[in-house]
């Protein structure tokens, strides 16, 4: 390949600071040194769109092979009909979608089919798109933006001691998840005298960013009427995430698995809790599920029900929880020479394919 390939992109944010942005396409670029063209996208020899790109938009004018990023599981969700017209005039009235595909499930089929290429986050994601494209890759985020919050924890670690503290971050839309277990949790923060470190927006845009917002707190004062003045919520930065990360026992990622949308995830944040040093309970999704019996963590996989049993285990052996797997895990399939190489993958096969037409 030539250094002088011209790679254009769609990102999701102008300065590429989006997660979907910087711990994906961009780690391939900054690796490879390769200056992504955002400016003029189309005037390149491959074009990437994010998924916050207009695809109809981009698609009809390109004339080079491209290859769309897709990191969730939309095409899965098999969305009524309402909310998939919906999710299209609020992607649209933001113009990252097109009123004339009326629904946007139609527009991303449409959009695979045309397309070189498409890369997803999971081998889950991946089953539902190959029938609209015949080259599908999975490629998960990169994570080692916070391997520093390991080194940060051990040193701060004595034998023997505990912080009492729960460590969670994500953005504010996917808090509804809390609700499923509020109960739960809220009793055991208050019976066994825990603090909850919550890494995320204190207010968040609701219905798409249209309609109205949601303060954080508010919520959490809902749902846990025992031990809100236990849960602490700090504006969201990656050094707010490793600072904080690496004063807490263990983390912990409840998703309502009854939501289709949610329960398509790819296992990305629990990698990341992993690359953060920290033992963690998880919601038994699909992905979570192949990650834990891939991994022999099932243990820490948590069905919808059992909550309370699974934190006051684990408060009880917080010490002994073993990461070692996970970081065996991490080492083998989750680098960034692994991810970088799974990009550049993509990159030679689709120019190698597009070069012979």
């Amino acid at each position: 390949m030539s250094d002088k390939l011209r790679v254009g992109y769609v990102p999701y944010s102008k300065n590429l600071q989006h997660p979907g942005d910087r711990r994906r396409l961009v780690t391939w670029a900054k690796s490879s040194v390769t200056e992504l063209n955002i400016e003029k996208p189309n005037e390149s020899e491959i074009l990437f769109l994010s998924s916050g790109a207009n695809l109809s938009f981009w698609m009809k004018r390109a004339k080079q092979p491209v290859v769309i990023d897709l990191v969730d599981g939309y095409l899965g969700e098999n969305p009524f009909f309402l909310k998939d017209f919906a999710r299209n005039i609020v992607r649209s009235l933001k113009g990252r979608s097109s009123f004339g595909s009326i629904t946007f499930s139609r527009e991303l089929k449409k959009a695979c089919r045309g397309a070189a290429a498409v890369v997803v986050a999971s081998p889950e994601q991946a089953r539902d798109v190959e029938p609209y494209n015949s080259n599908v890759f999975v490629i998960l985020d990169d994570h080692t933006e916070l391997d520093g919050a390991r080194i940060l924890r051990f040193s701060k670690t004595i034998p023997g001691e505990t912080s009492k503290s729960i460590f969670w971050e994500g953005f504010g839309y996917t808090l509804k998840h809390f609700k499923m277990i509020s109960k739960e949790l809220d009793l055991f923060l208050s019976q066994h005298n825990y603090k909850m470190l919550v890494v995320t927006n204190s207010s968040f845009a609701r219905w798409g960013g249209y309609i109205g917002k949601v303060k954080t707190i508010d919520l959490f004062e809902k749902w846990f009427p025992l031990s809100h003045d236990s849960i602490e919520i700090i504006p969201w930065s990656i050094e707010k995430v490793i600072e904080n990360a690496s004063s807490c026992d263990f983390a912990i990622i409840p998703v309502d698995t009854k939501d289709k949308f949610a329960n398509l995830k790819p296992e990305n944040k629990l990698l990341s809790m992993w690359h953060l040093g920290l033992p963690t309970l998880f919601s038994n999704t699909d992905a979570y599920t192949r990650i834990a019996d891939a991994v022999g963590l099932r243990e820490m996989c948590v069905v919808r029900n059992d909550w309370f049993k699974a934190l006051d285990k684990m408060a009880q052996n917080v010490n002994n929880a073993d990461m070692h797997k996970a970081e065996e895990y991490i080492l083998k399939f989750h680098t960034r020479d692994v991810l970088v190489s799974k990009w550049q993958n993509v990159l030679d096969l689709v120019l190698s394919k597009y070069d012979k037409i």
